[in-house]
């Protein structure tokens, strides 16, 4: 009876310590808030684009990480990156890219270290400037350097284009140098109306590895 008597009370013992409760570090304390800002907010693929997440901020502690999914199968970190999107050539003109950043907060409590993450989510569309949309283009090698030739068209139903411009940037290598600018100067396109443009340059073609294209335009009625 007595040997039995002390099983029964070392098994209560023991289970009680295996149901002990661990405290958590992170009970009442904030997340952190995500948040990024996205420029430029539209234009032509491919396109280089700059995600700056510094304006989030924690909800106790310091933010150590910010990582990010850009949509297209890349990750990246930093609290600002930049990143090239780009067309998919089996895939429509305009496209979507689900971009997502997680930052990473860090505290250290009474019930030892604290991590917490926070997300935010923007899907962003990129393909069709507008209201002066580049509708194709062809580059060409030169005795001078090179040649871009196409047609843009105003995307508008009701406003004149009075004054564009079709930039090029000349970028080479996986950190995006640039290593050239060029521009043509468009005037007076109707709702609906192409127009040829031709941007020469003396950047040689071994001398960058993509191109960008931007459009800007005044309007009116």
């Amino acid at each position: 009876m007595r040997r039995w008597w002390w099983t029964l009370v070392g098994g209560v013992l023991l289970l009680s310590g295996c149901l002990r409760v661990v405290p958590d570090p992170c009970r009442g304390v904030a997340p952190p808030l995500a948040t990024f800002r996205v420029s430029v907010e539209g234009g032509e693929l491919p396109l280089l684009v700059t995600l700056d997440a510094t304006d989030s901020f924690p909800g106790a502690g310091c933010i150590v990480e910010y990582l990010w999914e850009f949509g297209d199968g890349t990750l990246g970190s930093g609290a600002v990156v930049h990143h090239k999107f780009d067309r998919d050539p089996e895939g429509p003109e305009e496209q979507e890219f689900r971009v997502v950043l997680t930052v990473v907060q860090e505290l250290i409590t009474e019930q030892g270290p604290c991590r917490l993450t926070g997300q935010a989510v923007r899907v962003l569309r990129y393909g069709i400037s507008r209201p002066l949309n580049v509708v194709g283009w062809e580059l060409k090698s030169t005795y001078y350097g090179s040649l871009i030739e196409g047609f843009v068209r105003n995307e508008s139903a009701d406003l004149r284009v009075t004054h564009g411009q079709v930039v090029a940037r000349f970028y080479r290598g996986p950190d995006h140098v640039l290593v050239g600018q060029a521009d043509a100067e468009i005037w007076d396109v109707r709702p609906g109306e192409e127009r040829f443009f031709m941007i020469p340059t003396y950047v040689r073609p071994w001398q960058y590895d993509w191109i960008e294209l931007r459009t800007g335009a005044f309007t009116q009625p």
